[in-house]
C-alpha cells in the first residue's frame, strides 16, 4: 500500500480555528455540550463521557474541565444524558 505525503494545499488538513462568541454566550457551555451530544449519539456511556473530559490526552475536553470544575461537566452531562437511575431531583 503506498503512502500519501502531506501536500501543502491538502484540502483534508486538520485547520484549527479561532473566533469570537458574542457577548453573553458561554463558549466552554457551547463546546462541552458539543461534545457531550456527539458522544451520547454515537452511543457512549456517560462515564466514559467524563473520562474524556479528565484525560490530559484529549486537549480540548480536559481544558474545559481544568478551568470550570467536575460539578460544571456533570451537570452538562446530566442535561444531555438525563439524571443518572437513582438520583432525586429537588424542587
Amino acid at each position: 500500500m503506498a503512502e500519501k505525503h502531506l501536500e501543502t494545499d491538502d484540502p483534508y488538513e486538520f485547520v484549527g480555528m479561532r473566533y469570537t462568541a458574542e457577548p453573553g454566550t458561554d463558549p466552554d457551555a457551547t463546546m462541552a455540550r458539543c461534545f457531550i451530544e456527539e458522544y451520547a449519539l454515537m452511543g457512549m456511556p456517560r462515564e466514559k463521557t467524563m473520562r474524556l473530559f479528565q484525560s490530559p490526552y484529549f486537549a480540548g475536553t480536559h481544558a474545559i474541565l481544568q478551568r470550570r470544575g467536575d460539578a460544571f461537566v456533570r451537570g452538562l452531562i446530566n442535561d444531555v444524558y438525563g439524571q443518572p437511575a437513582g438520583e432525586v431531583q429537588h424542587a
